[in-house]
């Protein structure tokens, strides 16, 4: 949040002065796994530091100001899918180009912009550590049932 607030100069409950963003705080979005993260529009973007935070920002205000866009309830895609590449499936808003090994991203207008998702490279929703949990074989009911009639 302090990235944010140093970034665009403002508080939560705050839009900037061009109206592009407005600084919302909310107590869950429901990803604790790929925390630390943001909610742009509909878009999720996970593993966030303060670093690529800023350069989240950055790269959306760019390809606003590149593409001619303003804030509205278009967004920043508006109704253009240019340079978002495929529209759907695993590819979608991205080309295969402009993937890169800190997460993959797409062109606006010039100006790369990061695709939703994690931002560290990650392709699924474990952790960075790997899988933590269910790692071993599941319990099997004659192990885990009495024997003794009582039920």
């Amino acid at each position: 949040m302090k990235a944010i607030e140093d970034h665009l100069g403002i508080h939560p409950g705050q839009t900037t002065a061009d109206g592009l963003f407005t600084f919302t705080e909310v107590e869950c979005l429901g990803a604790c796994v790929n925390a630390p993260m943001v909610q742009i529009n509909d878009d999720y973007f996970e593993d966030l530091t303060p670093e690529t935070t800023v350069e989240l920002l950055k790269a959306l205000q760019a390809s606003a100001e590149a593409t001619g866009l303003s804030a509205g309830p278009a967004g920043l895609g508006g109704e253009s899918t240019e340079g978002t590449g495929s529209q759907s499936g695993e590819d979608r808003g991205q080309t295969g180009a402009n993937v890169t090994s800190g997460g993959r991203r797409y062109v606006a207008k010039g100006v790369q912009v990061p695709s939703s998702g994690p931002m560290t490279g990650r392709k699924t929703c474990e952790n960075s550590k790997g899988l933590t949990s269910l790692t071993g074989e599941p319990w099997n009911s004659a192990d885990m049932m009495r024997t003794d009639g009582a039920l």
